[in-house]
């Protein structure tokens, strides 16, 4: 690994059942199963189209496949990790086995089933280079204000930013990437997040606060009992809550900043005693234009779209 490359997880597990579809996207039909495999662009796997390309970016290495045994061990390229459970649950397989294997620092995620364009990759990549080190990388995607332009995508629920340097807000798709420092996030607190993010995708933002907040509730009242056990100060539960629901009005008004989510975020998803030993470290979010790093396929018409086909 050189010191511009990162390990990369990609996220390749099941979909028990076809994801919930919001009004826009009533009338497209759901994927379920392991699109890594099931779905076939050109004869091959998406999980080899996937790597090829990330492998072009020349960003990441090694790369992980986390998802399925049976599914990946045979892959001609990437490293299997075996994994079968939820979303989050495949999120802390994979982390964890990078983290015993390369210890903390920089460490990716994506997921299998989008398409990334290596050029666009790279000058994501770049950005996070260029303002390392950071704490937590996530890529907005500035998507097209007629969400007819975006094709067989166009259903995908949008948010609307204001960027750094710019008077009003954008909309944008979340990109399909992240990288953190692997020893700056609440892990045991990201994991049970990542879950129901999933769970509740394509929904409306309140209703994914809520959601969440009320699940996540018993999580971090007993971190917080820890932290006083610890004489430390009990201020998980009300970081958390206060900054995840301040942002989600945010943005469900169309009023929020780039800098104020990035802190947001930086409040609820870093530990404490990080942010105080790092006090200069941030979380970034940027605006960028890498339009195949929103794109993931999620129905049949977005696989037709990338001339797949699907079992």
């Amino acid at each position: 690994m050189t010191s511009k490359s990162v390990p990369l997880i990609v996220l390749g597990g099941s979909d028990r059942r076809p994801a919930y579809m919001p009004p826009g996207g009533r009338s497209k039909h759901p994927l379920a199963g392991i699109k890594g495999v099931d779905v076939k662009i050109g004869g091959r796997p998406l999980i080899e189209v996937v790597i090829e390309r990330l492998r072009q970016a020349s960003a990441f290495d090694p790369i992980y496949v986390a998802g399925p045994g049976h599914a990946y061990r045979s892959l001609s390229d990437g490293i299997s990790i075996d994994t079968d459970g939820g979303f989050g649950r495949n999120i802390q397989v994979g982390v964890e086995t990078a983290r015993r294997l390369h210890g903390d620092g920089p460490l990716a995620i994506t997921t299998c089933d989008i398409v990334p364009d290596p050029d666009e990759m790279q000058t994501v990549v770049t950005d996070f280079w260029d303002q390392s080190p950071l704490d937590f990388f996530f890529p907005l995607i500035e998507a097209p204000r007629d969400p007819k332009r975006l094709g067989a995508s166009g259903w995908k629920p949008q948010y609307h930013v204001t960027p750094e340097g710019v008077s009003g807000p954008v909309p944008v798709l979340p990109g399909h990437l992240v990288i953190f420092d692997s020893a700056a996030l609440r892990w045991k607190f990201m994991y049970r997040l990542m879950e129901l993010a999933y769970r509740t995708r394509n929904r409306p933002i309140l209703y994914r606060n809520t959601y969440m907040a009320r699940r996540l509730l018993w999580i971090m009242l007993v971190q917080d009992f820890i932290h006083l056990l610890n004489l430390r100060l009990p201020t998980f539960t009300w970081d958390t809550l206060l900054s995840g629901t301040w942002a989600a009005r945010r943005l469900k008004e169309k009023v929020i900043k780039q800098s104020e989510l990035e802190l947001a975020i930086r409040r609820m998803f870093i530990k404490r005693r990080h942010r105080r030993k790092y006090p200069e470290r941030r979380v970034r979010m940027p605006v960028v234009d890498a339009m195949s790093l929103a794109r993931d396929i999620d129905t049949q018409e977005e696989a037709l779209a990338f001339g797949a086909v699907t079992a």
